[in-house]
């Protein structure tokens, strides 16, 4: 059988339902052409092929492509100086409440272009793939206002086009309460519930919708409204909860 490339004893993770572990074969081997597999197996059941290259993986692990479920890649500026403040002792919290962590880097998310967002987040994103990363999911929640939300989520729609992996993503709007907002959360859940979440849906831009539901972030009853809103809008929900305060939200 002809193909364009065969790797040859290696030892594949195949993760079939019907075996256990991993579902480790020992003596494996892979053979591919025009980019699609054509046998994944043990070398005593492959049938002979007629490869153009074939790599000799001595013993060497392959896996499925890796996913990396939760990722917030589309982001401004860095939080360097924050690291100072850990190692002096502060909190997530304290630093939170000062006006750092999301915050901070929601300013710089605002201040930069879609492009150069697009450009600050390749290199994270080619680290990943030189790691194995075939599926990632990368989560807005740094622009806190429509027209910057919208922004990171072109962006990380724009991820997908540049590089051969499978980009899936998430509107965390409710991910802080921008400072235009101090003291008014429910007046910003009504704003990521009636124009947000329905331009997001509109555009086709999310996968699903993320709330961050903490002391520090949202009520139970808030990210309710917002994944009712979701939901009404035909896309999923998940959610961070129970990091830093017992809210009950999950």
């Amino acid at each position: 059988m002809r193909c364009d490339r065969v790797w040859i004893k290696a030892r594949l993770a195949t993760l079939a339902e019907t075996a256990p572990g991993l579902g480790v074969v020992e003596d494996g081997v892979i053979a591919a052409k025009d980019g699609r597999i054509l046998y994944a197996g043990p070398a005593s059941d492959a049938p002979a092929f007629e490869a153009a290259e074939t790599t000799d993986c001595e013993g060497r692990w392959i896996t499925p492509g890796l996913i990396d479920p939760h990722t917030h890649l589309i982001f401004g500026g860095d939080r360097a100086h924050e690291f100072e403040l850990r190692l002096a002792g502060a909190s997530y919290e304290e630093i939170a409440r000062a006006g750092g962590g999301i915050v901070s880097t929601m300013k710089a998310t605002r201040e930069a272009s879609q492009d150069h967002l697009v450009a600050a987040a390749l290199p994270r994103l080619d680290t990943l793939i030189a790691e194995g990363l075939t599926t990632i999911e990368v989560k807005s929640g740094y622009g806190l206002s429509l027209e910057h939300e919208l922004k990171s989520l072109r962006a990380a729609r724009a991820l997908a086009k540049a590089r051969p992996v499978s980009v899936k993503t998430t509107f965390l709007g409710a991910h802080a309460l921008p400072p235009e907002y101090k003291g008014d959360a429910d007046g910003y859940i009504d704003l990521v519930c009636n124009q947000m979440i329905p331009a997001v849906a509109a555009e086709g831009l999310a996968d699903a919708v993320d709330g961050f539901c903490e002391g520090i972030g949202f009520s139970p009853a808030q990210i309710r409204r917002v994944f009712e809103t979701a939901r009404a809008h035909g896309l999923p929900v998940k959610l961070h909860a129970e990091q830093l305060s017992n809210l009950h939200g999950a």
